[in-house]
């Protein structure tokens, strides 16, 4: 089976009788040299434990079985998951589980605890996803995905890109050091999207960079002060964030931070030592 192979991939979907769902953002890669590009990304050995969320009709699936130990595939489509058990039926490293990647505990579902996270991600479901891989301590230590370009820019944005800086970056290098692998056009996939997407890899920190503060509420400061994002820190920082002020200036003061910047202008380790300054709390 070639499922990157368009003609193929068309031929096995006509069989089970399959089209892609809209509502679950089902788009299929057809490119092998994307396909090439996230597994040398997914440094894969062979005693890895894999992760895939979201296989479909397992173009990526099938690979990754040939050079990992096992890989554990969450499909929530029950439609894909009667495809993948009956063309994948050989691969006994290969386990198929239907449910949603969004409530189940993924880290306990296959026979080891993963030590790599291998997905092509549903646009609409990305973020969501990527808190569940990474604010976990159980975190494999490679994660490789291919998501939306725009997402990408985000994830690996510093303070030099401007708006393109958010919470999302600053929560995946929380966890993480982020790269881009490399552009993926929308022919790419079958259906074609509207816009490219990118192969991001993620390599896992054993311990978050804001440790010993506690996760949820370094997390939830970061949060709170870019829902204000165009204001100045010393008034962003007075909203949700539940500081005066008063206290949010002479935290920024401590923390050697003008007052007057704005939350996507400061580095990580700023907002690790705003968040120390401000009082949070150790985990």
């Amino acid at each position: 089976m070639d499922l990157a192979d368009p003609h193929e991939l068309r031929a096995t979907l006509r069989r089970h009788k399959i089209r892609p769902a809209r509502s679950l953002g089902q788009r299929f890669l057809v490119d092998r040299s994307v396909l090439s590009a996230i597994l040398d990304a997914a440094e894969l050995q062979a005693d890895d434990d894999v992760l895939e969320v979201g296989p479909g009709p397992g173009v990526l699936t099938a690979a990754l079985g040939e050079r990992a130990r096992s890989v554990t595939a969450v499909e929530i489509d029950a439609r894909m998951v009667a495809l993948l058990e009956d063309e994948l039926a050989g691969r006994p490293n290969v386990g198929i589980i239907r449910a949603n990647a969004l409530t189940v505990d993924l880290y306990s579902l296959g026979p080891r605890r993963p030590t790599r996270i291998v997905a092509n991600l549903p646009y609409q479901i990305t973020t969501p996803l990527l808190e569940r891989f990474l604010a976990d301590p159980r975190r494999a230590p490679l994660v490789v995905v291919l998501v939306q370009r725009e997402v990408a820019r985000r994830i690996c944005a510093t303070p030099r890109d401007g708006r393109e800086r958010g919470y999302l970056s600053v929560f995946v290098q929380s966890f993480a050091e982020a790269r881009i692998v490399r552009r993926v056009p929308a022919r790419a996939f079958r259906p074609s999207p509207r816009v490219e997407s990118a192969v991001v890899a993620l390599r896992t920190r054993a311990r978050p960079a804001f440790a010993p503060l506690g996760q949820e509420p370094f997390l939830k400061l970061v949060s709170d002060a870019f829902r204000h994002r165009r204001k100045q820190l010393r008034s962003a920082l007075g909203h949700e964030a539940g500081l005066d002020r008063e206290r949010a200036e002479a935290a920024l003061r401590e923390a050697g931070i003008a007052p007057e910047r704005r939350p996507e202008e400061l580095e990580l380790d700023e907002w690790i030592a705003l968040a120390r300054a401000a009082g949070t709390p150790e985990g």
